[in-house]
């Protein structure tokens, strides 16, 4: 009996050890193992330089591609706690939103993507990407409808692609990654890859997987980079959706227009001051970086606005 109980002891044991590893594991994931080095583009700059920019800096030309539809839980995108939202009565329900990528065109660097849209394999084949059903379920990329493949726009455009600005790292907003010739340079926000977050666990391998074969991710080593050193475009570090969330400010043929990411996915939450909800990593630094995005346009009204996955 003695022996039995023992056995039992060491069972019990066992499973709680392997339990409590998988915790830890769980919990220390990051986004990517793909390598990052600090970005060759762009210097550092600030505030001030910024919002100079805003009359001096050089135009570029920018093409707005909605690449999909898409349906997903309004309790991601909005934090349905906060006193506006619960003044406005909202509740939780599928919100219509779409996929982006915003095709930049420097009138000396060449043509350059914020973000990446969605690409025919994402849409057709995503396990090939390490999207596996359950996950692909999970994501509710049955609610997806492609508009505007990467793929296609590329080659429409007959496009010579000199690098891809992320807002951040989420599959969304990588999923037009395999259209992207590997040898194009991606640059992503300071603390995108370090950040350890449970829900990383199970897209890691899928983000490796899109990654893979191509450059080191190239890191904003600072919160306001000036990217082409003329004024014409800079990124803006804006963490708390992500550790490495950006917004990026381009001075535009047709006037500033600030791309805000995932600091606020929605027309709503953007014009409420109302942060995402459970998409986020750390839900406080969001609503810290939305109110300063929001603090740079109400200074500045010519900046138009465009968030993450609707339009103003």
């Amino acid at each position: 009996m003695n022996k039995h109980k023992r056995y039992i002891k060491m069972v019990i044991g066992f499973l709680s050890l392997l339990f409590v590893s998988f915790i830890i594991w769980i919990n220390q994931a990051t986004p990517t193992s793909h390598p990052i080095i600090p970005s060759t583009l762009g210097q550092e700059s600030n505030y001030q330089s910024l919002v100079d920019s805003l009359s001096t800096g050089k135009k570029i030309s920018v093409n707005k591609v909605k690449s999909a539809n898409w349906k997903v839980p309004l309790s991601g995108l909005l934090n349905l706690e906060a006193d506006a939202a619960k003044h406005a009565g909202l509740e939780d329900h599928d919100e219509d939103i779409q996929i982006f990528t915003f095709h930049l065109k420097h009138p000396l660097h060449g043509n350059f993507l914020i973000d990446t849209g969605v690409s025919h394999q994402f849409y057709n084949d995503p396990q090939s990407l390490g999207i596996p059903s359950w996950l692909a379920s999970g994501y509710g990329l049955e609610k997806l409808t492609i508009l505007t493949a990467t793929d296609d726009y590329i080659k429409e455009k007959n496009l010579d692609l000199k690098g891809v600005f992320l807002t951040h790292l989420h599959l969304d907003h990588i999923s037009g990654m395999s259209a992207i010739d590997k040898h194009v340079p991606l640059y992503v926000g300071e603390g995108e890859t370090q950040e350890s977050y449970f829900l990383y666990a199970v897209t890691r391998n899928a983000t490796d997987i899109m990654l893979e074969g191509r450059p080191e991710l190239q890191e904003w080593p600072a919160e306001y980079i000036d990217v082409f050193g003329d004024g014409s475009m800079f990124a803006i570090h804006s963490p708390g959706h992500t550790a490495g969330s950006t917004a990026y400010l381009v001075n535009t043929v047709e006037g500033p227009v600030l791309f805000i990411g995932d600091a606020s996915h929605t027309a709503w939450g953007w014009n409420h001051g109302v942060e995402p909800g459970s998409f986020s990593t750390d839900q406080a630094r969001s609503r810290g970086s939305l109110d300063k995005l929001i603090k740079l346009v109400k200074s500045n009204p010519e900046i138009r606005v465009q968030p993450g996955h609707q339009s103003l």
